[in-house]
């Protein structure tokens, strides 16, 4: 049995159908009383749990062999209320680890954020380089690291610290929050105005990473010791422009929706700068997982076609 602490959210959701489709058997933990149920993951069961209450957690946590655990505040909420994040993303991990302690949980996966490394990501980045975490999001992200590196080194319980970029792909829903990404943002766009239109500078650069890649990744760390007590970026090793990625997400509108939107920058682009390159390296995810995808079109072509079903009218 596996749990996966916000597992309707939606990387979450992604998760726990490739789970459900590889065999293992998943519950989810919400903290929605009531929650909808994709119908992708009907097969589930969905237990309700409170991270700042000890006996709802041990009751998640019954009888469970391993917790991905994802549930915590995204980088508005937390900017907007950065004592709720420290509750929720710090202590809150805190009390889930102390539960899956008490109830014999074998092993723990974390997802935290590359954001823990810097605000802005520049320059070339390996896990030895020291955090230096800025914000409300990316500090408690980092608080959250510690207390499972902690349990995994005092060998209660197995963990492993995943850093993520941004993942790209569909959500399993059109409800699910996760519009203000600028990848779903930008193919909701496509869809609705057949153009894409962007505040940020078109040199902005970011390391972009599918999510059925991060799904096979966890299913690798699920039947492996080998990343046990690690922290590991999940990353592309490449990043791209946001003139690159509107381009890439124009190519692919062109073959899976027959044109090609409009794409308009509206900050001026600093084009007479040299920027750094971004490089978010994978090379320890690399040696440890082999033969990664990180090619993010076919999660375009297949968010693109969900928008059009969705939003399409």
């Amino acid at each position: 049995m596996i749990l996966i602490s916000g597992g309707l959210g939606y990387l979450g959701g992604r998760i726990a159908e490739y789970l459900l489709n590889s065999g293992f058997h998943v519950r989810i933990g919400s903290s929605r009383i009531n929650p909808e149920i994709p119908l992708n993951l009907s097969s589930c069961e969905v237990v309700l749990y409170d991270l700042s209450d000890k006996n709802s957690l041990e009751n998640a946590c019954k009888n469970v062999s391993s917790i991905i655990h994802l549930a915590s505040l995204n980088a508005q909420e937390c900017n907007q209320d950065p004592q709720s994040a420290l509750l929720i993303n710090g202590l809150g991990t805190f009390n889930l680890l102390k539960a899956a302690e008490k109830m014999n949980v074998s092993k723990f996966i974390y997802f935290s954020t590359a954001h823990v490394y810097s605000s802005p990501l520049k320059g070339e980045i390996d896990e030895s380089l020291v955090p230096r975490p800025v914000h409300a999001y990316s500090i408690t992200h980092r608080l959250a690291e510690d207390y499972a590196l902690q349990v995994d080194h005092q060998k209660s319980l197995s963990s492993i610290i995943f850093r993520l970029t941004n993942g790209v792909g569909s959500p399993l829903s059109r409800e699910t929050n996760c519009w203000m990404l600028v990848v779903n943002d930008l193919c909701k766009q496509v869809v609705l105005n057949q153009s894409m239109e962007l505040r940020s500078d078109e040199l902005v650069q970011r390391d972009f990473f599918p999510i059925s890649s991060v799904c096979s990744i966890v299913v690798s760390a699920l039947k492996s010791n080998a990343l046990n007590g690690e922290i590991v970026n999940i990353s592309s090793g490449n990043s791209l422009t946001l003139r690159q990625l509107t381009d890439l997400i124009a190519d692919r509108s062109e073959v899976v929706l027959g044109f090609r939107p409009i794409v308009r920058f509206k900050s001026s682009s600093k084009s007479a700068l040299i920027i750094e390159p971004l490089i978010i390296s994978n090379r320890k995810l690399n040696d440890i997982v082999h033969a990664i995808d990180t090619n993010i079109s076919d999660e375009i072509d297949q968010l693109l076609v969900n928008c059009r079903h969705w939003f399409g009218g």
